[in-house]
């Protein structure tokens, strides 16, 4: 059953024009952050960091857009009480969405492969970093992912649903947490600094470091934002 609600949000999202708008402005988006203020054509691009370096920022924008919908619509249209009526568990629910939205996601980044494959003309690619830079991209993805569809199950109203996964995402990006949380404590290890810290993690994929920590980092948010969804929809299946 979980798997028929993964395919009818996928296909939902196929129907309209929306998809090939935001395939269109993902392209877009991409190869100007990469080509102007990358400077693509003048960096050496073994790993394609130019264009990898802003990939969460533009994630952090178009993935709200997905992901308003997945359970502000159902709310919105009444429809969330006939889905919940399933045999299905809520987290099966919760987790179908997701995979529907990382799907959706994981197509964009396939638009990058064209620019690898160009580059791989002119240049000897560091092909380890290159995996390793797909993996983080890839972890981003998904943790964005459930920033997003919590942020949609907050609301009945797709907009707020996308300004706050817009918020979120932004703000999750945009600073250092681990730094914020110990600032003025003592006796706290150096290395705790960068524990929760999105862009220093991303980092390290980026420059073709994979460390558990790092690994771990991405599965575990991911995980407890998928947590806070299913709380959500299961306040929701009680009342």
């Amino acid at each position: 059953m979980w798997s028929s609600i993964y395919k009818r949000d996928l296909m939902n999202f196929f129907y309209g024009s929306s998809a090939y708008f935001v395939f269109a402005v993902y392209v877009l988006i991409s190869m100007i952050l990469a080509f102007f203020w990358g400077t693509y054509f003048f960096s050496a691009n073994q790993s394609m960091y130019s264009y990898f370096s802003y990939q969460p920022q533009i994630f952090a924008i178009l993935i709200p857009v997905i992901t308003m919908r997945s359970w502000a619509e159902e709310r919105k249209n009444g429809t969330i009480e006939n889905l919940l009526t399933f045999p299905v568990s809520g987290i099966k629910i919760v987790i179908a969405k997701f995979l529907a939205v990382c799907s959706i996601s994981f197509i964009m980044l396939i638009f990058s492969i064209p620019l690898l494959i160009t580059t791989s003309f002119y240049l000897d690619m560091d092909w380890g970093n290159i995996i390793s830079v797909y993996l983080g991209t890839m972890f981003a993805i998904m943790f964005l992912t459930s920033v997003g569809c919590f942020a949609s199950s907050l609301t009945s109203l797709p907009i707020v649903a996308y300004l706050l996964g817009l918020f979120f995402g932004l703000l999750i990006i945009g600073f250092n947490w681990g730094s914020i949380i110990i600032s003025g404590m003592d006796d706290i290890p150096f290395y705790l600094n960068g524990v929760l810290d999105f862009s220093s993690n991303y980092r390290d994929f980026l420059t073709g470091q994979l460390n558990i920590a790092s690994i771990f980092y991405f599965i575990s948010a991911t995980i407890i934002f998928l947590f806070f969804n299913w709380l959500v929809i299961c306040d929701r299946r009680i009342r």
